[in-house]
């Protein structure tokens, strides 16, 4: 192991602890849960731990460290899938509550290291110099390290399918409320999703690394300098937004989406014991399109349900009932149609004004979100569509050459 492994590994060390202490401390919102966070934090401080071990030249039992670490890949990606679920339900989970079916694969994961960390002994080497094993012997361990990584392989893609079921549940509640979703927190279950797909890809390469015992330096340093910088990635965003919805707005989120049907219920099914009544509707139909087209509240970026209602002065289960069964939609694509229909006509008749400007002024809080949503609604971006606008007259004038007119 070189200096820069070495370094490396001691500042992924510093920061896991110091984020889980900030973590465990911090008692600024006091709904932000962060218990299976601290614990994905230690795990890791640890993990990092028997890397650093396994890789020091002069360390002792190098199975041994090979060995827990392999067994304490199992508990990753189940932390990152209660943490994503803490952050989202009303209450924490308990481990209790879980099925039996969880603890069994890590049980399996790290019974399957037990014969590699038999084997661990006091000097620097993998192997004992002072034990000759038979070829069974060594096949045994092999093989059950092998099945140690297949069962891995196996089961970060299930909890993998659990945070993605998560994020878009929580992207359709977002959508129910926010004109924008990507001010609200959902970047943390993103940054998830992303954290056990990259883990899972480089854990993997690490595995295969150690299981070959190879020598390779370099391919060690590109290895930890992976793991290192996707867990501090990972760390920046999660610290930084790990609360997805208020207090008021998980009350909404809970009356608007809960139905017996669940989430694939038709309009009428979920809105089968509705009061509201045919006056009212026409009355909140004609607000929306007052708000929309005269005072075009949609240009603001930062337009809630709750504040597009306090404006209506109309309830929002009636509100987004409206929006949902009458319009077809749901409030985020019902302001963000506005919005690209606003944007579409300045691309037209603004052409001094930037894409970004445009963006901004009609609602969006970047470029990258107005671009995504405009592709999103016209199949294809900002810049394409003011392209498709241009005669061949103004496109010779733009490219400085003078137009043609016919003789006469």
């Amino acid at each position: 192991m070189n200096t820069i492994q070495s370094s490396l590994f001691a500042a992924a060390i510093a920061i896991c602890v110091l984020c889980a202490f900030l973590a465990r401390s911090d008692t600024s919102q006091p709904r932000k849960r962060s218990r299976y966070f601290v614990v994905y934090l230690v795990v890791e401080a640890v993990a990092f731990g028997l890397q650093w071990l396994m890789l020091h030249p002069t360390s002792p039992a190098k199975s041994l460290w090979l060995g827990l670490l392999m067994g304490m890949s199992f508990l990753v990606a189940p932390c990152l899938w209660l943490f994503a679920r803490e952050i989202t339900e009303d209450k924490t989970p308990a481990i209790r509550s879980l099925p039996a079916r969880h603890f069994a694969i890590v049980a399996a994961g790290i019974a399957l290291t037990l014969p590699l960390i038999q084997v661990a002994h006091s000097g620097p080497y993998y192997w004992n110099p002072a034990y000759a094993p038979s070829k069974l012997h060594d096949l045994f361990i092999h093989a059950t390290m092998l099945a140690c990584v297949i069962l891995f392989l196996c089961q970060v893609p299930y909890y993998l399918r659990e945070c993605v079921r998560i994020l878009g549940k929580q992207t359709d509640h977002a959508k129910a409320l926010f004109s924008n979703i990507e001010d609200k927190s959902l970047n943390a279950l993103r940054v998830l999703v992303f954290a056990v797909v990259a883990k899972w890809f480089v854990g993997l390469l690490s595995t295969l690394h150690c299981l070959t015992l190879c020598e390779d330096r370099e391919w060690g340093v590109v290895l930890t300098a992976m793991e290192v910088s996707v867990t501090l990635w990972a760390l920046f965003f999660v610290m930084r937004q790990s609360v997805v919805f208020s207090v008021d707005e998980r009350k909404l989120v809970h009356d608007l989406f809960d139905q017996p049907a669940g989430r694939s219920a038709s309009a009428v099914t979920k809105y089968a014991r509705s009061a509201l009544d045919g006056p009212t509707r026409m009355r909140i139909q004609r607000k929306l399109r007052d708000a929309m087209n005269n005072l075009q509240s949609f240009r603001d970026s930062r337009l809630t349900l709750r504040g597009l209602c306090q404006q209506l002065k109309e309830n929002p289960h009636y509100v987004s009932q409206v929006i949902n069964q009458d319009l077809g939609s749901d409030f985020y694509d019902f302001i963000n149609s506005h919005r690209i229909d606003s944007a579409k006509q300045a691309l037209a008749v603004t052409p001094d004004k930037t894409v970004l400007e445009i963006g901004l002024a009609v609602g969006f809080n970047s470029k990258s979100t107005f671009n995504a949503a405009f592709r999103r609604y016209t199949e294809m971006t900002p810049t394409e569509y003011r392209e498709s606008l241009r005669t061949p007259v103004q496109i010779r004038l733009l490219e400085g050459s003078q137009p043609s007119y016919p003789d006469g």
